[in-house]
């Protein structure tokens, strides 16, 4: 452990990974088929990581947080962090700590190796500060009713699908942010960032729960865009 304040740590509390920037980047509510596949997963590896009810019941997306990706993580959490995707084409990969199968980070490309998002319903956050939610994404994954629902009693904006929306006001936010470089305060002795954790472990491809997260698609609705 180090003695910095901001750190990610697995449900047993074996796994830490300190944050050396522990400012939150950015904040979503994410219905996406993919985050409901690794919250699956990982809720096999333990019941403590089940998912919560309001998600599981498409009440509201997975919560997401974004941080700086300047890590700093000792040998002994290091032996425990396993790195997978859900296919070998996925964009994602996912840090899992094998103790007791907690979602601890993960990488997208669109981060441009400057950040990395952490599923806070799994894996438990310790940060000095908050941030509000940015935007729901993904809505198109969630059943017709529920992602009417949400975006009709929404206080945020509502984005159905991301990748043809990366143009919006709301997108163009999240990418700023996720993409920004890391700060020269996070920066510091002994920091180390996904990728070069990930490359020194054997990447493994599980599929897993691919039929229920996706169970309870039914059709798109019309997209309602918030800005």
């Amino acid at each position: 452990m180090t003695n910095t304040e901001a750190y990610l740590q697995c449900r047993c509390g074996a796994c830490v990974i300190a944050l050396a920037d522990p400012q939150v980047r950015a904040r979503t509510q994410c219905f996406c088929f993919d985050c409901r596949q690794r919250g699956l997963i990982s809720a096999a590896q333990s019941p403590e990581n089940a998912l919560p009810d309001d998600v599981k019941n498409f009440e509201r997306g997975v919560d997401l947080a974004y941080f700086s990706n300047c890590l700093i993580v000792d040998d002994s959490s290091r032996e425990l962090l396993e790195f997978s995707k859900l296919t070998p084409e996925g964009s994602n990969t996912t840090a899992m700590s094998s103790c007791c199968g907690t979602l601890m980070c993960g990488t997208h490309p669109l981060y441009e190796g400057n950040t990395i998002s952490v599923n806070t319903d799994n894996c438990r956050v310790n940060v000095p500060s908050d941030i509000q939610v940015d935007a729901v994404v993904f809505a198109r994954d969630a059943p017709a009713k529920n992602a009417a629902l949400i975006a009709e009693q929404s206080s945020i904006p509502v984005v159905f699908d991301v990748f043809e929306s990366l143009d919006s006001p709301v997108m163009q936010k999240f990418i700023a942010a996720v993409t920004a470089p890391i700060p020269e305060n996070g920066k510091i002795e002994g920091t180390v960032k996904f990728e070069d954790l990930c490359v020194t472990k054997t990447l493994t491809i599980c599929n897993d729960f691919h039929i229920e997260s996706r169970s309870g698609k039914t059709a798109m609705p019309e997209q309602k865009r918030k800005s």
